[in-house]
């Protein structure tokens, strides 16, 4: 995996090698290149993320691959494309600031796209909205989310079977978490006041599957 980025990208790097990932970095600044290789076990050039020669020092063909995340989005979709087009790398991956051009880069062969500005404004929209949201993990460009909602006693849900509950179609209590024990839920278990449910759905259904569980969205 090859990460061109220019932006901070100690956090994406730490998490990729914890799980596993041999990556190699492409940043513009040089004394952020010495900072990468000092704390990160990676291999770090300096450079343009949209030079061919760049990407061939970064050894972009010998990898499955590559991540853009610096903040242009010219710069982003540029690197994927010569990586993709030129070296063949399997997967190219861009972040995007304005949504408008998610489509456009997936016309152009882009493998995903991620729009950063609507992942952050559907979190904060949901946040502000449902105070007993825990978490909320958006999935496939924020079309499907993973909803993780504390049971109130005042809930519609509460003290009700899971076959008692209106859920939309295309939404799933995966599991239920009630203290120190977690279970996959069937549709005889009852909720229970304390109870989070992880709930798995596609992003247009959240609002009802909101107003199903408390039975009203705040």
């Amino acid at each position: 995996m090859v990460v061109a980025g220019y932006r901070k990208v100690h956090f994406l790097v730490k998490k990729f090698i914890s799980e596993g990932h041999k990556l190699t970095i492409i940043h513009r600044d040089e004394e952020e290149c010495k900072k990468l290789a000092k704390i990160h076990k990676a291999s770090i050039v300096h450079g343009d993320g949209t030079d061919p020669a760049i990407l061939e020092d970064a050894g972009v063909m010998d990898n499955d691959v590559l991540l853009a995340i610096s903040s242009n989005d010219a710069e982003n979709f540029v690197a994927c494309q010569i990586a993709g087009r030129v070296y063949g790398v399997d997967r190219t991956l861009a972040f995007v600031n304005e949504p408008e051009y998610i489509d456009v880069f997936k016309r152009l062969g882009v493998s995903t796209v991620i729009s950063t500005a609507d992942i952050i404004y559907n979190m904060i929209d949901q946040k502000i909205s449902v105070e007993e949201i825990i978490n909320l993990m958006p999935m496939e460009d924020g079309k499907i989310g993973i909803m993780d909602i504390e049971i109130a006693d005042d809930f519609k849900s509460a003290g009700k079977s899971l076959a008692e509950i209106s859920l939309p179609e295309d939404s799933v209590i995966a599991f239920i978490i009630r203290g120190e024990r977690q279970m996959v839920p069937r549709g005889s278990t009852v909720v229970k006041e304390g109870d989070r449910l992880i709930i798995l759905s596609l992003s247009s259904v959240q609002t009802a599957v909101i107003e199903a569980i408390k039975g009203r969205v705040d």
